[in-house]
C-alpha cells in the first residue's frame, strides 16, 4: 500500500480509508470522486478501474475510489489522455509492488 508521503511526492491525492472494505454504489462513488457516473463506467470499459457487479448495480471498493481520485488529477490537472493515464497507473502499481517487496525483504534482514 502506498503511503501518504509517497502520494504527496507523486502529486496525487493521498489514500483515504484504503484499509476498509467499504463498497459504494455507483452514484455514491461518483459523489466521492467528483465525477459523473458515466465517466466512471467509461474508465471501467477502458480497464483503468474494476467494478464489482451485483445484478444491475455496480459497486466500487475503497481502492477503486482512490484510483479514480488519482485518475481525476492526471486527467484534469495534468491534461493526460486515457491511454497515458492507463500507462501511468500501471507503472504506479508496479512501483507499489516493488516497494512492498522491498519492505518485506528489509524485514527479513
Amino acid at each position: 500500500m502506498t503511503t501518504h508521503a509517497q502520494e504527496i511526492g507523486r502529486g496525487l491525492p493521498a489514500p483515504q480509508a484504503l484499509e476498509t472494505e467499504d463498497f459504494h454504489d455507483l452514484p455514491r462513488a461518483a459523489e466521492l470522486c467528483g465525477m459523473h457516473p458515466e465517466m466512471i463506467l467509461e474508465y471501467a470499459r477502458a480497464h483503468v478501474i474494476t467494478l464489482a457487479r451485483d445484478g444491475d448495480l455496480y459497486h466500487l471498493d475503497s481502492r477503486a475510489i482512490h484510483r479514480l481520485r488519482q485518475i481525476a488529477v492526471l486527467r484534469e490537472e495534468r491534461g493526460m489522455s486515457l491511454r497515458s493515464i492507463r500507462f501511468v497507473m500501471e507503472l504506479m502499481e508496479r512501483l507499489d509492488a516493488a516497494e512492498q517487496e522491498l519492505r518485506l525483504l528489509r524485514e527479513r534482514i
